[in-house]
């Protein structure tokens, strides 16, 4: 904060206070700190991974975690407090270059400290152990003949499942008649279930939110986000409901300590695609389907739509028409703009495949099953 002591024969002089450049020097801080984090993955993962960050999750989900309501709204309602108060405490200026002092100081500070908590909340772990080391894994890229292999095999269960929850029905499933109130629990148990039983420690219970009002991540290119500010995952309220239910296990991913795009993919997946709630396991199905339908249409075009296409069960399009049209309603305000910053960002983090990283789960699912 800037004040202003008079100053004899001068008006007002300015100088400013400790908090912006404490805010400043705690961003510059964490970002050395994040730069030495990449060269020592080990450490991240006993000290800040499987030590410090468990901490911080029970914290969460004993406070923001027991909210009738997603925290992420409460985030936002106490950064407009904050700059309301800086904007009410601001000093008279003497000079225009004294009022750009005064809000330059706090914008830098607030976002030294915005950035330095994001490391120390969830951040550091885009340094810790990859994924695939831990699981004694070697990813290796699906070649035509696997893709194709992997497309055939999962058509078939996902025919089975569909035909389970509705029979000949070759319309659009209708969610209502298959989605739990406890759906949100009966994801977190099995992301729970399927981490522990993989080694990895579970403390504390993410929540995973719809957030409302429907399409409000869509403008932003985003179906669901984890906020680390408040630790939680939420999912935009305008997500088909086939989508939900793998879209929220990701984000739970997130908040047990996964910053890899493509590994929580990976997680969703593994821990509903087998679930005993036939809607569940479609639903992750479904998703980890039109990822390998995607890659399989880009090998090979013609072979796709001319020879794949014709021979899929009639309902398996239906719910994939519906899932884009309830999609199309919401319009992403800079998709291009969207892609290259997000793109830019997962680079920055040490992710060297940027966007691409959320296909990686083919790889994933190829070396668990392999693994198995």
């Amino acid at each position: 904060m800037i004040e202003a002591p008079p100053s004899p024969g001068t008006g007002k002089r300015w100088r400013l206070r400790g908090w912006p450049l404490a805010g400043v020097a705690f961003g510059l801080i964490t970002l050395l700190l994040n730069t030495l984090a990449h060269h020592y993955p080990v450490l991240v993962e006993q000290w800040y991974s499987r030590g410090l960050f468990l901490w911080i999750r029970r914290i969460f989900d004993a406070t923001t975690g027991q909210l009738p309501f997603p925290a992420f709204y409460l985030f936002w309602l106490a950064v407009v407090v904050f700059w309301v108060q800086v904007y009410r405490l601001r000093p008279a200026p003497a000079t225009r270059f004294q009022a750009f002092r005064y809000w330059m100081g706090h914008l830098t500070g607030f976002s030294g400290v915005v950035f330095g908590l994001f490391f120390w909340l969830w951040g550091f772990h885009y340094a810790r152990q990859p994924f695939q080391v831990q699981m004694g894994w070697e990813l290796r890229p699906l070649d035509s003949v696997t893709l194709w292999r992997e497309l055939e095999s999962e058509t078939k269960i996902l025919d089975s499942l569909r035909n389970k929850l509705a029979g000949t029905d070759s319309t659009a499933l209708n969610a209502a008649r298959f989605v739990s109130a406890h759906a949100e629990d009966t994801v977190r148990h099995a992301v729970e279930k399927w981490l522990a039983e993989a080694g990895f420690p579970i403390d504390g219970r993410v929540r995973g939110r719809l957030l409302p009002p429907a399409g409000i991540l869509f403008k932003f290119g985003a179906s669901g986000i984890y906020w680390p500010f408040v630790g939680e995952g939420n999912i935009d309220a305008g997500l088909h409901p086939l989508r939900q239910m793998p879209a929220m296990a990701h984000e739970m991913s997130h908040g047990y300590g996964f910053s890899d795009e493509g590994v929580c993919n990976f997680i969703a997946y593994a821990a509903l695609a087998d679930h005993p709630d036939t809607w569940m396991a479609y639903c992750a199905r479904l998703d980890y389907w039109t990822t390998l339908a995607h890659a399989c249409r880009k090998s090979d075009v013609q072979r796709f739509d001319l020879q794949f296409v014709p021979t899929l069960w009639p309902g398996i399009i239906a719910d994939q028409n519906a899932i884009r049209e309830q999609h199309r309603r919401y319009r992403e305000l800079a998709p291009q703009l969207r892609y290259q910053v997000y793109d830019s960002y997962l680079k920055a983090q040490g992710i060297a495949s940027g966007m691409l990283n959320y296909n990686e789960v083919l790889m994933l699912v190829r070396a668990w099953r392999e693994g198995r």
